[in-house]
C-alpha cells in the first residue's frame, strides 16, 4: 500500500540523546512517503518562556499542515478533554501509540477514549481498553535498523554478560543472582551511569549476551503492573546482533521465537542456568543472535510498525 501524499501530524518527544524514537518515527514515516509535521510534546524553551503550551501548539500545528491523521506517541501530557476540543475543530483523524506497561494503565485509559483508536504494546491492557468499549489493538515497538546494528569495538571491553536499564528494586535482585557471572551495568541509578549514543549500542555489541529484565519482574502478581508487553529493548537488542537472555513476558513469544531467536527465563534460577548454558556455548550465542537479527530487520523495524498503522488507521 502506498501512503505517499498522506498528511500526518505526529506528537512524541524529539531529542536523539534522551527521546530517540520521537526522531525515528519520523524518520520511518518519511520513507513511507508521508508529509509528516511534528509537534513537541514537552513545552521547553521560548515555548514554555512565551506560555505556548502543548493544546495550543498542537492546533496550530493542525491548522499549518491539514493532517489526515494525528499520531500522538503515548502522549500523557496532553489531556483528554483538550483532544476532544481540537477535534471539533478538524477532520483528521486520531490515533494514540502507548508504549508503557500497566503501572501506567490508569493513564492510558483516561486519555484513550479521546482517539479514534489506540494501539498500545501489550496484550493485557489492550483487554483492559475493549472491555471499556474502545478501539484498541496490540501494537509492539520496533526498532531503528540505522541505529540498533553490530558494532563491534576493539577499543570498547568485552563484557560477559550486558544490561543496560534504569535500577529498580527487582531488577536489581535479578542482576544480584548473576553477578558472578560477569555481569556489567549501565543506566540511571547504577554506579556507571547511563549510555547514549553510539556507546549504548557499542555496550551490547561487545557483550557475550545482552541481559534484559523488564520492569517489575519478579514482583507479586496482585500489584498489576508486570503485564504482558514486550518492551523496545527486545527489538533493539535483536537488531544489535547479540545473543538475547530476556524474562518471559507472554508477548515476547509472539515476536521471536524462543530457544531460536531468543532465549527466555521466568525465575532467578532458570536466569542464572539459560546465562550458564549460553556462556559456555558461543556458537549457540552467535546463531541466536543471526537469526534474531534477521527477524528484527524483515518484521520489527519502526517502518514496519508504522506501515501497519496508517494501513489500519486508513480503514
Amino acid at each position: 500500500m502506498s501512503f505517499a501524499g498522506a498528511r500526518v501530524v505526529l506528537v512524541a518527544k524529539f531529542n536523539e540523546r534522551y527521546h530517540r524514537t520521537g526522531g525515528a518515527l519520523r524518520r520511518a514515516l518519511t520513507s513511507l512517503g508521508v508529509d509528516v509535521a511534528v509537534c513537541e510534546e514537552r513545552t521547553r524553551g521560548f515555548d514554555a518562556l512565551l506560555g505556548r503550551q502543548l493544546p495550543g501548539r498542537l492546533e496550530a500545528t493542525i491548522r499549518r499542515h491539514r493532517p489526515d491523521l494525528v499520531l500522538v506517541f503515548k502522549g500523557g501530557s496532553l489531556p483528554a478533554e483538550a483532544i476532544e476540543t481540537i477535534r471539533s475543530r478538524t477532520a483528521a483523524r486520531w490515533v494514540n501509540w502507548f508504549p508503557d506497561s500497566p503501572h501506567l494503565l490508569d493513564l492510558s485509559l483516561a486519555i484513550g477514549r479521546a482517539y479514534d483508536r489506540c494501539f498500545i504494546f501489550d496484550t493485557s491492557m489492550v483487554a483492559r481498553h475493549r472491555a471499556l468499549g474502545r478501539q484498541a489493538d496490540y501494537l509492539a515497538e520496533g526498532c531503528e535498523p540505522e541505529y540498533h546494528r553490530p558494532v563491534p569495538d576493539p577499543r570498547w571491553p568485552v563484557s560477559p554478560i550486558a544490561f543496560v536499564g534504569s535500577h529498580e528494586a527487582e531488577r536489581a535482585r535479578a542482576l544480584a543472582s548473576i553477578e558472578d557471572l560477569g555481569v556489567v551495568v549501565w543506566g540511571p541509578g547504577w554506579p556507571r551511569g547511563p549510555l547514549f549514543g553510539d556507546d549504548f549500542v557499542k555496550a551490547f555489541s561487545n557483550a557475550r549476551i545482552a541481559l534484559n529484565v523488564h520492569q517489575f519482574f519478579g514482583e507479586a502478581a496482585d500489584r498489576g503492573r508486570y503485564g504482558t508487553g514486550a518492551n523496545r529493548r527486545v527489538f533493539e537488542l535483536a537488531a544489535i546482533g547479540t545473543a538475547q537472555l530476556c524474562d518471559a513476558k507472554a508477548d515476547v513469544a509472539r515476536n521471536f521465537v524462543p530457544d531460536r531467536e531468543i532465549v527466555l527465563f521466568d525465575s532467578l534460577a532458570e536466569l542464572r542456568r539459560r546465562a550458564e548454558g549460553l556462556l559456555a556455548d558461543p556458537a549457540a550465542c552467535a546463531d541466536l543472535a543471526a537469526r534474531a537479527r534477521t527477524r528484527a530487520l524483515a518484521e520489527h523495524t519502526w517502518r514496519h510498525r508504522l506501515e501497519w498503522l496508517l494501513a489500519e488507521s486508513t480503514r
